[in-house]
């Protein structure tokens, strides 16, 4: 317990270092005096100094006061005291204007805490405030806090959303987490996606390939797999006598077609509903034909769909793959109108990243000047490597131009 301690508060003391602002010394040496009390076994001791200053009035943007709130909190954290310990957190918590890597720190054990306690809601609260923290501020972001966020949510069956966050959490560690594992082929299961979920099941299996429960799983999916494609040949028979009468029927065929690697098929599922009405001319069905002719490299289709969709949602996101599209197929000026179009709607990706595309687009039209323009705003928001690259390109260019126009 004491060597955890110890630990715990060489982290405190060096995130107070890397922190926008400083402790003032005398509270340092306070926390300090009550560390050497934690390492003599003297907790009792420990304990009363941190109260003492805890429990003292502050400024309610008092940063000191909110370093001895965390600190105290965490101290009771370790003794398995999380009531208490909760009490000490919120209340640095509610303090304003604090940096934001010490309240992103904060969020995550808070997140942790509510967890622990059958507090849902606030759980929830607080891990979604977390990642918003980290993502303006490009903090690194735990994957176990993507993975508890998507337990909370498969406990709501809350499927669309725990599948976001266990993905999150499972693309970004480089260890095959079990747990995670088996909560993502639940959510599958529960989605009815039974092709990802095999897959899935596949890969527990080769981590455990002596685990009885997990060979059963598989075969369980396989059983269901297989009944689903008779169900899909009875639907494909319908289909070709006009008798596909309800959307789901036209959604569960065209999204077994991707499944098989079958995009042409899928698109063509999609645009006979839509042109029969019985799928909504809406934004999930425009997206899902979309995604169907990029996988067939249908390119001119994609688009169509794709301005379909903006024209239903102003949301910027469209704009922005549709000149994607048009950067990755070489149409440089269409790339660079939608890009502009998703600019002028509040783009709200990564900093800098829409920029680059202008400007990249701009190079290959040999219109320099303008791409200057672009990556300038690239570096302004932080692309400052990629950047200088192509501004050292066109450099160079210029360079070579110019001994050519001499001789």
């Amino acid at each position: 317990m004491i060597k955890r301690l110890v630990i715990l508060f060489t982290v405190i003391l060096s995130v107070n270092v890397q922190s926008q602002e400083a402790i003032q010394q005398w509270v340092y040496n306070t926390l300090e005096r009550a560390q050497l009390n934690v390492d003599k076994g003297n907790l009792e001791a420990a304990e009363k100094i941190y109260y003492d200053y805890a429990t003292s009035t502050y400024s309610s943007k008092s940063y000191d006061h909110f370093v001895i709130l965390r600190t105290y909190g965490y101290f009771l954290l370790q003794q398995d005291r999380n009531e208490e310990a909760l009490k000490y957190l919120k209340l640095a918590d509610q303090k304003r204007k604090m940096p934001p890597m010490d309240v992103f720190n904060l969020k995550f054990i808070l997140g942790q805490i509510y967890y622990t306690e059958g507090q849902k809601e606030q759980a929830k609260k607080s891990f979604l405030e977390w990642i918003q923290i980290g993502e303006d501020n490009e903090f690194d972001l735990r994957p176990e806090g993507y993975a508890t966020l998507a337990t909370i949510y498969a406990q709501d069956s809350d499927w669309d959303n725990a599948l976001i966050y266990i993905t999150l959490a499972i693309d970004n560690t480089a260890v095959f987490v079990e747990n995670w594992a088996q909560l993502k082929f639940a959510i599958h299961i529960q989605k009815k996606q039974y092709m990802i979920a095999l897959e899935v099941a596949q890969d527990l299996v080769r981590v455990k390939p002596k685990n009885k429960a997990y060979i059963e799983q598989m075969a369980g999916v396989y059983n269901i797999i297989k009944f689903e494609e008779e169900s899909l040949a009875s639907l494909e028979f319908k289909l070709q006598q006009d008798l596909l009468k309800k959307s789901s029927e036209y959604i569960n065929l065209a999204n077994f077609y991707l499944f098989k690697g079958l995009p042409i098929d899928s698109s063509k599922v999609i645009k006979k509903g839509l042109a029969l009405g019985v799928l909504d001319n809406n934004i999930k069905n425009n997206e899902l034909l979309s995604n169907a002719y990029i996988i067939a490299k249908d390119f001119d289709n994609a688009v169509k769909s794709l301005i379909n969709v903006t024209k239903l949602s102003d949301d910027a996101k469209y704009d922005y793959r549709i000149g994607q599209i048009y950067l990755q197929n070489s149409d440089y000026k269409n790339a660079i109108k939608f890009l502009k179009i998703a600019r002028s709607k509040n783009w709200d990706g990564k900093p800098g990243s829409l920029e680059m595309l202008i400007g990249i687009s701009y190079i290959e039209l040999d219109d320099f000047a303008n791409a200057r323009m672009e990556l300038a705003k690239a570096i302004a928001l932080g692309k400052e490597d990629e950047a200088e690259s192509w501004i050292s390109y066109m450099d160079s260019t210029d360079s070579l131009r110019a001994a050519a126009a001499a001789n």
